[in-house]
């Protein structure tokens, strides 16, 4: 049992609750595990320590493969440890073994939302109703706060383009390419 508000042990009663309602919000990390296996107990302390590194970007939930077999079943696990991530009710992505810090940090990095996705979100509220001013200052925002997100200076251009503002659209487009040129660089 941990300590952490992050790390939760998992049973087939609280799985709705704790996982995929949780995943809903954010993504939940779940790791099936076992007591006789050294790879887990490896990878556990690991996890735990990212989960509270990481401050509730992620849940940690751990379900001991040998008490709950069903789950371990319904969900596929063949071999432990199995990582499997959730979002929005669903497992989305997962990794078998225990892996390096690094790896780790990237597969949980490819899961977790980015702040920018905030001002993506808003300018598609205000694209719905019309609102192309209140859109594009969103967009903007969401430059100045992510300026290598490409998708971002993309999106921006389409509104501009929707609108008619071609030469606007065009310079959008170069600092994109400029960004690009960066990169490469």
């Amino acid at each position: 049992m941990s300590d952490s508000p992050f790390v939760i042990d998992v049973t087939a009663e609280n799985f709705t609750e704790v996982v995929l309602n949780t995943s809903m919000e954010r993504p939940v990390l779940v790791d099936f595990w076992a007591d006789w296996c050294n790879p887990c107990k490896m990878l556990m302390p690991l996890l735990t320590k990212l989960a509270d590194e990481y401050g509730g970007q992620f849940i940690l939930a751990k379900v001991n493969s040998d008490e709950q077999q069903a789950l371990a079943q319904q969900f596929g696990v063949r071999s432990l440890p199995t990582v499997k991530v959730f979002r929005n009710g669903q497992p989305v992505d997962e990794f078998m073994g225990a892996l390096p810090e690094g790896e780790i940090r990237a597969f949980i990095g490819r899961h977790l939302s980015k702040p920018s996705d905030q001002f993506l979100l808003a300018a598609a509220q205000y694209l719905e109703q019309g609102n192309f001013p209140d859109a594009i200052q969103q967009l903007a925002q969401g430059i100045e706060s992510d300026p290598d997100r490409a998708e971002l200076r993309i999106q921006l251009a389409m509104v501009y383009t929707d609108m008619g503002h071609l030469k606007e659209a065009e310079e959008v487009l170069k600092t994109l390419a400029l960004l690009d040129q960066q990169r490469d660089e």
